[in-house]
């Protein structure tokens, strides 16, 4: 009779130290999030355009990170010291139009890598008439962070 009550009891003892387990599922969330919004970009360095060249690409703007929010984007904004005209170096009146090409630029959420090609265009014209020393002109890059259009 001892016999049969200690292993009841060590079987009843083994069944309290037994937790259960059920199918179902718990849920853990894992987070992170940044404080502000952090973007970086690289525009091209000086350049020089071979003369009576009509049509040369002059670098890239890059997005060399692009934390942003959904919703939001970077936008680069191009503009020329000289009204996109290369001013001749010992009389500014003396100058030689051109046009920059894919000057929209605009970066979204997740747009790391990407890159805009920048080109000018010279028409032959232009050249024809232009004043013989060096011409130059400076492009000023704005960039903005705004609400997606």
């Amino acid at each position: 009779m001892k016999k049969c009550f200690s292993i009841g009891l060590a079987v009843v003892m083994l069944m309290l130290c037994i937790t259960p387990v059920f199918a179902g599922g718990q849920s853990m969330e894992i987070s992170t999030s940044a404080d502000r919004a952090e973007y970086e970009l690289t525009y091209p360095a000086d350049i020089e355009i071979p003369w009576q060249t009509t049509a040369m690409d002059i670098g890239e703007v890059t997005a060399t990170k692009m934390l942003i929010e959904p919703g939001k984007m970077v936008t680069v904004s191009i503009s020329s010291q000289n009204d996109f005209k290369l001013a001749n170096e010992k009389d500014g009146a003396k100058t030689i139009a051109y046009s920059l090409l894919n000057e929209d630029i605009s970066f979204f959420p997740g747009d790391y890598g990407e890159s805009f090609t920048l080109s000018v265009e010279v028409e032959d014209e232009e050249w024809l008439r232009a004043a013989s020393g060096k011409h130059s002109d400076i492009l000023t890059f704005t960039a903005e962070y705004t609400d997606a259009v």
